[in-house]
């Protein structure tokens, strides 16, 4: 797995500072540029069309709108990875593909995420039946709610913390289990160390982010009284003084100061939007550094136990297949057997379901 080239004596955290070299990546931000307005574009069409087409109409490109925001997040760090590894950049097009396939595998992470997460609270439900119970129900109340916090904030940590790193190992070409592996193996094995460097990042970007923003807001209300016809009045009475402010009534001056006014708003919100894509790559190239880092020399026993977790009810479930009848001719039993115990493995499987030798 590549990672992100450091200079000699360079560590994890001091590396983080060269997080603002994301800004300088006009093709990750033209992408995400373009995956932004394009989406904000089918939402629009998508309200104008849930009056007149049906709420499935506009929900369909509602659904459109959202792919396009993921695949232009995920190939904008494609691109971003590129940058990181020092290789020549892909073009914006093999990024956007990359991006969908991203996408997908992304959004599979995720469900799984959330299924392992509704599993948790289903668990900690069916445990919490134990302390209805008369007489010892304080007993088990003690016993479990220490524990059930702890596991609860692993999982937020997971959420967290893996999320951005899930997705960089999506980048890095990782499947579904093989992201969720390496978010948990990193978040278990180092989790002060991934704590310290988002809090790092954070602070890196937070506060500079902030004031930018701010600073902007309170030069936009200025430049937007001077633009959308707040000095109009001025002007216009100087026009209408020496003669050619026109035939215009007030009504029309209204108008067009409203005109005025909607330009000037869309001119200011584009501004903030290229700032806010700006920030979102800094996060996005601080995200690849803290998974390269802390990724660095682990071992990927995560996706291990989750593929070979997956392998054993695979086949849990293939002995509950039903039998052939007896008038029936038995099936061949395809696959081979484990080296280790001895049991029936499919020839696609990389690990036994059992003892979870590999294959």
């Amino acid at each position: 797995m590549s990672a992100v080239n450091t200079v000699p004596g360079e560590s994890g955290l001091g590396m983080l500072v060269r997080c603002y070299e994301g800004m300088r990546n006009w093709r990750a931000f033209s992408l995400l540029a373009i995956a932004i307005l394009c989406g904000g574009a089918s939402v629009s069409l998508a309200g104008i069309l849930a009056f007149q087409a049906g709420f499935i109409v506009s929900g369909l490109f509602v659904l459109v709108a959202l792919i396009v925001y993921l695949a232009g997040i995920n190939g904008a760090g494609l691109l971003l990875l590129d940058q990181a590894d020092r290789r020549p950049p892909r073009t914006m097009g093999a990024a956007f593909v990359g991006g969908l396939h991203g996408t997908w595998t992304s959004f599979l992470a995720f469900l799984l995420l959330g299924l392992g997460l509704a599993g948790v609270f289903l668990a900690m439900y069916l445990l919490s039946l134990l302390t209805r119970l008369p007489g010892v129900g304080s007993l088990f109340a003690f016993l479990l709610a220490g524990p059930g916090a702890i596991v609860l904030a692993f999982c937020y940590g997971l959420l967290a913390i893996g999320t951005p790193l899930m997705l960089v190992a999506v980048w890095r070409g990782a499947g579904v289990l093989g992201a969720i592996g390496r978010a948990i193996d990193i978040v278990v094995k180092r989790p002060l160390d991934a704590l310290l460097h988002f809090v790092v990042l954070a602070i890196l970007v937070v506060p500079v982010a902030a004031f930018v923003m701010g600073l902007l807001t309170l030069t936009s209300t200025l430049s937007l009284s001077i633009f959308s016809g707040g000095t109009g009045s001025i002007f216009g009475g100087m026009g209408s003084r020496y003669g050619y402010g026109g035939m215009s009534g007030p009504l029309d001056g209204l108008m067009n100061q409203f005109q005025s006014a909607g330009a000037a708003s869309a001119s200011i919100g584009v501004v903030m939007l290229v700032l806010v894509a700006l920030f979102v790559l800094v996060g996005m190239f601080g995200y690849i550094m803290i998974h390269d880092s802390l990724g660095a020399g682990l071992d990927a026993n995560a996706e291990e136990r989750l593929r070979g977790g997956v392998s054993k009810v695979r086949s849990k479930l293939a002995e509950h297949r039903p039998q052939a009848t007896a008038g029936e001719a038995p099936a061949t039993v395809a696959g081979r057997a484990c080296s280790s115990c001895g049991t029936r493995i499919q020839d696609n499987d990389r690990f036994c379901g059992d003892c979870g030798t590999p294959a």
